[in-house]
């Protein structure tokens, strides 16, 4: 049971930080904001060659007077925000359901494979 604890803590922790990976993001370009019942996941600037600047990578002296200027002199030349829209909760919910799956599978097997082995 103790195993079961960590290897459940351990794949919620993981599931928490990077669930917004499991499905594509949309892009909104420019300062609009996606709406009320959107899962906003990055925000900042993009370079001319497309490179992402992060609001949070600039240092805090900045942030008191607008992250946009240290976000221009890195080469910053227009705002993106990456999110989910409400209609991408399904998706992510039936990956993430996919892969609970696959590793209770593989969970289930391995102990086949260790009582096989043990009771012969």
């Amino acid at each position: 049971m103790a195993v079961t604890t960590v290897v459940l803590a351990v794949v919620m922790a993981g599931f928490g930080r990077r669930r917004w990976m499991l499905w594509p993001t949309d892009r909104l370009l420019g300062n609009g904001f996606p709406g009320s019942d959107t899962w906003m996941t990055e925000m900042g600037m993009l370079t001319a060659s497309g490179e992402k600047l992060f609001w949070e990578d600039c240092p805090s002296s900045y942030q008191e007077d607008g992250a946009v200027d240290c976000l221009t002199a890195q080469g910053g030349v227009s705002d993106f925000t990456d999110y989910h829209p409400i209609g991408h909760f399904w998706q992510l919910q039936l990956v993430e359901t996919g892969i609970l799956l696959a590793l209770a599978a593989l969970a289930v097997f391995a102990a086949f494979r260790v009582l096989r082995r043990l009771h012969g």
